[in-house]
């Protein structure tokens, strides 16, 4: 009985749970307005389960998938369900999707659906249309009607029941402010009198909206009756000319108004301070001149205005007037009228330092020399543009030319009408430092001893210089250096180091004056200094024993003793030059002869000679070091101490070794040719200075003890 009673229990519960919900209570089809903005209840949807379960609503599906198919949704509404459209999630668009299949299912909480469909259609918005009747409307508008007046009313109608709003348009632009619509009731009224509206006839395009849909533009043609017209100006628009003297009345203005009314006036200025020099009636038409007009003030010369008249209602265009003033010739003036100025002399111009000045700033003066006064014989001139004084020639105040220190010039500037001014200046020529030294001579030569004590003055050079003493303008001082011989500010050629007997120093030397204005001046061209070097003084006493060939035979030298002759007085230098010049020369040719036919000469007295040309056996003689002190003791050490003997320059020297190649650093512009004598030209090859060490001299004891000479052989000639 109990299991009887369980298996009746359930069976009664599956037989409930298989129950399917119903939708009892929904419209099948619904409508929706195109541009529909807000929310909107569709349809209430009434679901219910028989076995008494919560049921719950949905969309379950859209057809077609259109711009609006996410816009409808079932939301909870108790006691019942609703269907909702959503506003803003798609676009109801006609055109695209004139209706919607929506699918509303229902179920419980075993998942039983029940679905219907709902269809929803939209409906299209209507526009707003005027009146077919009233599409080409013209009226007529009194010249006295008053502001706020009704010229008319526009005629609209809307379908659907919508709200229309109006605008307007008014042709042309400058009448725009003097009309309005109302924007609901369509009514066009005149915000001011009409008189102001000072033309023929008027437009209106009138257009209307519903929130949707823009209708228009409906035109209405207004014809203004009896206008009142504007006042109209004749001789405006133009340039006047008024002369800077002028104190009238230079010009009116005509001004014609067709209603006979009253006129005023309205005058600007984008030039106030300008505008300030004339006077302007608001109610008279002349335009008077109140104050002085200046031409060369430039900030008023030019005045622009801009004018307009007005008979109260109605204001004419923008005239333009242009007011020049025009110049008005007047003389100029120089300061100062008498004037003094001290310049140098010579070839110049002269600023006088005057100032004119002219009320006529755009004014060309011209200046010139009054022809009645003492123009130095032709001397000086005068900048016609500058008025700047001219000396013709090289004024020259020294002496021997001496021409007048002093002038007087009067000059005279005249403008371009002819008045003139006239004014004294005197000029005073002053001794300037214009000339620069000029040496005496162009080569200074001098000759001293390789023992010469430094410092030894050897001569004087002089430059001259034809300025005067003012300012120092003649006050000469000298410069040049050479390494070892100089020249000190007064002239002097001194010795600072004494060099090696056939040394040659050659140099320039500049002469500077001490000038002050425009300053020192430094000589155009050097003078050429040349110091050489001989050798000292000496006397030579000189013993030697001849040798023998028998054995154990002993050879006695003497030294030699060498005195050194002091110079005694200056007038026996130019002998010593010439004996020591004879003596290099006959040395030279010695030397030559040995070495050109010395080989004949040994074999001639020794009776052999050999097959080939410089056949030496021994070591040629060694050269005697050249010694500057007399003492013999030092030449028989140097004798008996070995040292390293070096070889013979190649070839003789030349006039002192002038050719030979002395110095590294001593460039040539070119290579000489040593074939042929130097011209004097060539020392410009070698400054600043050059050097020679000239000839060794061999040494006659440095020869064999035994008196005996090397031995070498000789070559076939």
């Amino acid at each position: 009985m109990w299991a009887l009673s369980l298996w009746i229990c359930v069976g009664c519960s599956l037989h409930r749970s298989l129950a399917t919900p119903e939708i009892t209570d929904f419209t099948k089809v619904v409508t929706v307005k195109e541009w529909t903005t807000v929310n909107e209840v569709l349809s209430k949807i009434d679901c219910h389960d028989p076995d008494g379960d919560k049921t719950t609503s949905s969309v379950l599906s859209v057809s077609p998938s259109g711009p609006c198919s996410q816009c409808f949704e079932v939301l909870s509404s108790p006691p019942n369900e609703v269907l909702q459209y959503r506003a803003g999630v798609g676009t109801l668009d006609f055109h695209a999707a004139p209706s919607y299949l929506l699918t509303i299912a229902c179920s419980d909480l075993n998942n039983e659906v029940a679905t219907e469909v709902i269809e929803v259609r939209v409906v299209p918005n209507s526009p707003p249309h005027f009146d077919p009747n009233k599409l080409k409307v013209s009226i007529g508008i009194p010249s006295s009607t008053p502001a706020g007046s009704t010229i008319y009313h526009v005629d609209s109608h809307d379908d659907d029941g919508d709200d229309v709003k109006y605008s307007l348009k008014v042709t042309p632009t400058s009448s725009a402010s003097n009309y309005q619509i109302d924007p609901v009731t369509g009514e066009i009224k005149t915000r001011v009198d009409m008189r102001t509206e000072c033309r023929n006839d008027v437009t209106f395009e009138v257009t209307m909206t519903d929130g949707h849909h823009t209708v228009g533009p409906l035109v209405i043609d207004g014809k203004i009756n009896n206008p009142n017209v504007a006042p109209t100006a004749r001789n405006l628009n133009a340039v006047v000319q008024i002369p800077e003297d002028g104190q009238w009345t230079p010009f009116t203005m005509d001004f014609h108004d067709g209603n006979g009314d009253p006129i005023t006036y309205t005058v600007t200025s984008t030039n106030p301070a300008a505008l300030a020099q004339f006077k302007i009636d608001g109610s008279n038409p002349r335009i008077d001149v109140a104050s002085k007009l200046n031409y060369e003030d430039a900030s008023r010369r030019e005045t622009d205005l801009t004018i307009q008249a007005t008979d109260g209602f109605c204001s004419s265009p923008p005239y333009q007037l242009k007011l020049k003033v025009t110049d008005v010739n007047e003389p100029p003036q120089i300061t100062p009228a008498h004037s003094s100025i001290e310049v140098c002399e010579g070839l110049r111009e002269i600023d006088p330092g005057y100032q004119v000045t002219d009320e006529d700033t755009q004014d060309v003066q011209r200046w010139s020399l009054r022809p009645d006064m003492y123009n130095g014989n032709g001397y000086f001139g005068i900048d016609p543009d500058s008025g700047h004084l001219k000396t013709l020639i090289d004024y020259d105040v020294d002496p021997p030319a001496l021409m007048p220190p002093n002038q007087i010039f009067k000059v005279q500037v005249s403008d371009k009408g002819k008045l003139n001014a006239t004014a004294d200046v005197s000029v005073t020529f002053v001794d300037c430092n214009d000339n620069p030294p000029v040496f005496v001579n162009h080569f200074y030569t001098y000759a001293t001893t390789e023992c010469t004590a430094k410092g030894t003055k050897l001569g004087t050079i002089q430059a001259t210089d034809k300025d005067s003493a003012r300012e120092q303008n003649n006050v000469i001082y000298y410069q040049g250096s050479g390494g070892s011989v100089s020249v000190g500010t007064g002239g002097e050629v001194i010795v600072q180091n004494p060099e090696p007997a056939g040394t040659v120093i050659t140099f320039n030397a500049y002469a500077y004056d001490r000038g002050q204005t425009p300053g020192p001046l430094k000589s155009i061209n050097p003078t050429v200094i040349s110091v050489r070097f001989t050798p000292c003084p000496t006397t030579t006493t000189r013993t030697t024993t001849p040798s023998t060939k028998a054995p154990n035979t002993t050879h006695t030298t003497a030294a030699s003793t060498t005195t050194k002759i002091q110079k005694k007085e200056d007038t026996n230098l130019p002998w010593i030059i010439l004996a020591s010049l004879l003596g290099a020369l006959m040395l030279g040719l010695l030397t030559f002869m040995l070495w050109r036919y010395g080989d004949l000469i040994v074999n001639f007295f020794k009776g052999r000679c050999c097959a080939a040309r410089n056949c030496w056996t021994r070591d040629k003689p060694r050269l005697l070091p050249r010694r500057r002190g007399p003492m013999q003791k030092d030449v028989v050490e140097k004798l008996n101490t070995p040292e390293v003997i070096e070889p013979d320059p190649p070839g003789p020297g030349f006039l002192f070794g002038f050719w030979k190649e002395r110095f590294p650093n001593d460039d040539f512009k070119s290579q000489p040719d040593r074939r042929t004598l130097p011209a004097p030209g060539d020392m410009d090859d070698h400054y600043p200075h050059t050097i020679d060490t000239g000839d060794k001299i061999q040494d006659p004891l440095s020869e064999a003890a035994d008196g005996t000479s090397s031995k070498k052989e000789c070559s076939v000639m």
